[in-house]
């Protein structure tokens, strides 16, 4: 029970550092996963379950994450290309 917890944790505390884009917060999360990388701690399949439900979670919030930066970057792009014209 103490690694899904962990693991909940990490993931948790990844996905809101993500969403507030909290870079503080992500470098512990990070010192955290290299300690639980560490670890020979063993989850059971109720745990792994639900760990993976959370990774899913993390996964969209890459994902949209990456789309909303790209879309940050078109339009940062096409605004001071026309600063430039004017």
């Amino acid at each position: 029970m103490a690694i899904e917890q962990a693991i909940t944790n990490v993931l948790d505390d990844t996905i809101r550092a993500l969403s507030v884009l909290d870079l503080d917060a992500l470098k512990s999360v990070e010192e955290r996963v290299t300690v639980l990388s560490r670890s020979a701690l063993i989850a059971d399949e109720i745990c792994i379950a639900s760990i993976l439900r959370k990774k899913r979670v993390l996964e969209l919030v890459l994902h949209h994450s990456e789309s909303n930066l790209n879309a940050l970057q078109r339009l940062y792009g096409r605004n001071t290309r026309d600063r430039w014209e004017h």
